[in-house]
């Protein structure tokens, strides 16, 4: 009987969302009537070009079936750099070209400022009183400011370079017995506990209790948060989110994540010690104490930054290593390069641990994270801003309240500014180079640029910079199932999934092979 019911109730559900659906569109239909036209201030202004639109839905039929960065680099490739589409209700103008993005970013920062307020972010994030997507205002430049010279600051991101090392023994140790069993080491676990171990830590000073199930909660965030939500993109109809159920489920999520934080925060409280190295928690709980802040900061604040540290620091920095372990298994030459810089280094100390000074001279190991960036962006279409008013960019005038996305993806490789070999991975050309990932140079803005650029971009990199490193040292490394230097590895799928960040479709596993025996974890 309950299976029967079971297999009704799966067959209806479809049946009921085709309803819901129709009666959308039928109500959009005799609601607006006709497609908006973007508003334009001016008469000669162009508005930029895109591809044609349905009715109601505009443009989302030509996302559908692929990975939206990879679907709008060909669109613009048709349409240009600066590009104009309608998803449901919403216009969203898709930037592709340095010059694009340094009128988004540079010339007209301030009036690209803003962000949208997407459901996911707003109830998960406290009403978006985070920083990633806070509005541009007061409260958004005193948090930009903590986190330039408190949280995210060169001495600060220094003091926790214990915590780092001591993470990254733990992970070796698990290579080192991988290594001495012969099997493979699934790569993407492993990095991601590391990446999370270390964010936890540097934030409350310990590994948060319930750290698991707070990671899989998360998880499930950032998964209802990484596409293009039905809710943000007919906000006129507010009970898409609840016919869709996405809002229920939101608030369950943010009910759990608020608990877990709740009950990290009373623990750190109760069992800090005089003397005790700052975390950031700390930081930001004196901040909320001392009275100095011009706007004051609640617990749902803290908690709302707290939870981007762990979104951005965690991931991000795990997909990054992920990825270039994956190019540089792809390319054995590049790996006997690296490997070779990095052990000729530690060589020269004569067994000397590793620090920031023997990672500052690893000149070729930066070369090849930074290709890694330009083929692998971790946010390939960066977080969206919205223009305040009206303004230009390039020839075309963006209407206010559009959604501007910088497809970082498409411009890494764009052949203007990479040549003709722009889909290889080769760390050469940046070689002499002064290209940077720092906002400085348009064509290659992994972090973004401007105001907005990634504020925590220093703390995760350091952890890129470490890991790679001794993963390097320590290990050779090799697909399961092939020996060293096996051809198939440039056959290695590299396949990518479409999340907040773009990952791996298939996790990389990987064989270590033990060369330096790792020292014993604490």
């Amino acid at each position: 009987m309950n299976t029967n019911r079971a297999m009704a109730e799966a067959q209806l559900t479809p049946l009921l969302f085709f309803f819901l659906l129709l009666l959308l569109l039928l109500l959009t239909f005799f609601l607006i009537g006709t497609e908006r036209k973007p508003f334009s201030n001016s008469g000669s202004a162009r508005l930029p070009p895109g591809p044609s639109k349905l009715p109601i839905i505009g443009n989302l039929h030509q996302l559908r079936g692929g990975l939206p960065h990879r679907v709008l680099r060909d669109l613009a490739g048709v349409h240009g750099p600066v590009m104009l589409l309608r998803l449901g209700q919403v216009d969203i103008a898709v930037v592709s070209s340095g010059d694009a993005v340094l009128q988004v970013t540079k010339t007209h920062d301030l009036n690209f400022a803003y962000r949208p307020q997407l459901l996911a972010f707003f109830i998960i994030f406290y009403g978006c009183s985070d920083i990633a997507f806070s509005t541009y205002g007061h409260y958004w430049r005193q948090m930009r400011r903590i986190c330039a010279t408190e949280l995210f600051s060169a001495k600060r991101v220094r003091s926790f370079s214990a915590i780092r090392e001591e993470e990254v023994a733990k992970l070796l140790c698990d290579a080192a017995e991988a290594a001495a069993a012969g099997q493979p080491m699934n790569v993407n676990s492993k990095l991601t506990a590391l990446s999370n171990s270390i964010v936890s830590r540097a934030s409350f000073g310990f590994k948060c209790h319930n750290q698991h199930a707070f990671v899989e909660t998360m998880k499930e965030v950032l998964m209802l948060a990484s596409g293009f939500c039905a809710a943000d993109l007919f906000p006129s109809f507010k009970f898409v989110g609840l016919f869709s159920g996405v809002t229920s489920k939101l608030k369950k999520l943010h009910r759990k994540v608020d608990e877990i934080l709740d009950a990290t925060i009373k623990e750190h409280q109760s069992s800090k010690s005089e003397g005790d190295e700052e975390d950031l928690l700390d930081v930001l709980l004196r901040l909320k104490d001392d009275g100095a802040l011009e706007i004051p900061i609640t617990f749902d604040n803290i908690k709302a930054v707290i939870l981007d540290v762990f979104t951005g620091g965690t991931e991000t920095s795990s997909t990054v290593v992920e990825w270039t372990m994956s190019e540089l298994i792809r390319n054995p030459t590049v790996m006997a390069k690296a490997q070779g810089e990095v052990r000729e280094a530690m060589m020269r100390r004569k067994g000397r641990d590793f620090d920031e000074e023997l990672i500052s001279e690893l000149h070729y190991l930066r070369l090849v994270i930074k290709e890694s960036l330009r083929l692998h962006p971790p946010l390939p279409l960066m977080l969206p801003r919205v223009a305040k008013e009206a303004c230009q960019v390039l020839d075309y005038e963006v209407p206010a309240g559009t959604r501007v996305l910088i497809n970082a993806w498409a411009l890494g490789r764009d052949p203007l500014y990479w040549g003709s070999d722009a889909e290889r991975f080769r760390p050469e050309r940046f070689e002499d180079s002064e290209v940077d990932y720092k906002g400085n140079h348009l064509e290659f803005v992994p972090f973004g640029a401007g105001r907005r650029i990634c504020p925590g971009m220093t703390f995760g990199m350091a952890t890129v910079d470490l890991v790679l490193a001794q993963l390097l040292f320590h290990f050779d490394w090799k697909l399961p199932g092939g020996g060293e230097g096996n051809t198939a590895a440039e056959e290695l799928d590299m396949a990518e999934a479409f999340g907040a960040t773009v990952v791996r479709k298939e996790e990389l596993r990987l064989v270590p092979v033990l060369r330096y025996p790792p020292p014993p974890a604490a």
